[in-house]
């Protein structure tokens, strides 16, 4: 049974598919995160993940913040400590010229996840439009919407980069 009262899922228009789509692909992050803080990376998996280090609750060394770029971008790869995730955040520990530092981040200030390895990416822009694609044709989407691009492509072992649209049933 659907409870109303919560409007998670809609505004007033109907459902907030945007804000769906937003919540399920940062639970992607999450998992993955949560993941490997219990069972370390796997098989030649890393990843790339940017963030907004505006945003008042991240925690990072100040040498990161040393110019007035807003977004920074983290490798866990091998060279990570102390890796915990929570609802609303994941926090790490990372070698930076040869000294630990830590690093705090909301899951609400990702702007990219990344895990070149398979050829996987995820990005994310606050409070911009979004563009779909669907038969290749780009939808606009309204002001309100978070998510910017999605990018699910596979590498094949020739180097050959194969969409995932290949796959899917044509009707």
């Amino acid at each position: 049974m659907v409870d109303n009262n919560d409007n998670g899922g809609l505004d007033n228009k109907g459902f907030d598919y945007d804000n769906l789509v937003e919540e399920s692909l940062k639970n992607v992050v999450k998992k993955v995160l949560k993941m490997t803080s219990e069972d370390g990376l796997l098989g030649e998996s890393h990843f790339f993940i940017s963030f907004n280090s505006k945003d008042p609750e991240v925690v990072v060394p100040s040498e990161l913040r040393g110019n007035d770029n807003s977004e920074i971008k983290i490798i866990i790869q091998h060279q990570f400590w102390d890796l915990k995730t929570t609802e609303d955040h994941f926090e790490v520990t990372l070698s930076f010229n040869g000294q630990k530092k830590n690093i705090f981040v909301p899951f609400r200030s990702i702007t990219s996840f990344t895990d070149p390895s398979v050829g996987f990416s995820l990005q994310f822009k606050i409070d911009q439009p979004i563009k779909l694609l669907s038969d290749g044709n780009n939808i606009q989407k309204n002001e309100s919407s978070k998510i910017s691009e999605v990018n699910l492509e596979k590498e094949t072992k020739s180097g050959e980069v194969v969409s995932l649209d290949e796959f899917r049933d044509k009707k």
